[in-house]
């Protein structure tokens, strides 16, 4: 190979691999929207709480087009529901609501994200839930055994005071003298 040849060679390898990253860069796909873990509150939900899930949505240059909740009470068997996220683009933080739910229910949940270039992120993207249970109310034969214990007791004093108040009266100490 003459001189010349080795030097064209050289040249074009040497501008491919400059090219390389360039081409890397234009052909790959931008990266989705990146999710952070999710967090609840209340963290301990009953079943008269609305349950509030924030998580921080970031995107990059593309900015965050959409953001989803989608949970399920029935273990994804037959019903799940999508919720829409509110959105601050300043602070990146999103912020969705499930319903309250029923004593011991189980709530499994996942987030969904679209970026502007429209890629799409799952958290958890590993196919696992994040989830949360219901806090069971106090028994309420608890509660019933309280409320009768508070009206018996009602009804002890109203009838002792009942009792006193309507007897008949005695006198004492008085003694009648008899005239002749």
């Amino acid at each position: 190979m003459s001189s010349f040849t080795r030097n064209v060679a050289f040249g074009l390898s040497l501008s491919l691999l400059l090219l390389l990253p360039a081409v890397v860069i234009v052909a790959a796909s931008p990266p989705g929207p990146t999710i952070s873990t999710p967090s609840i509150s209340p963290s301990s939900p009953g079943p008269n709480d609305q349950v509030t899930v924030t998580t921080t949505v970031s995107a990059g240059n593309s900015g965050v087009l959409n953001v989803t909740l989608v949970y399920t009470t029935d273990n994804w068997k037959a019903a799940n529901t999508t919720v829409v996220a509110s959105y601050n683009s300043t602070s990146h933080v999103a912020t969705a609501h499930i319903p309250p739910q029923y004593n011991a229910g189980h709530v499994e949940y996942y987030i969904v994200a679209f970026d502007g270039n429209s890629n799409k992120a799952v958290n958890p993207s590993n196919g696992t839930y994040f989830s949360y249970t219901v806090t069971t109310s106090p028994s309420t034969a608890t509660n019933t055994w309280i409320e009768l214990a508070l009206v018996a007791a009602t009804l002890g004093v109203g009838g002792t005071i009942a009792f006193y108040s309507l007897r008949p009266k005695t006198r004492t100490g008085s003694t009648s003298a008899s005239q002749s």
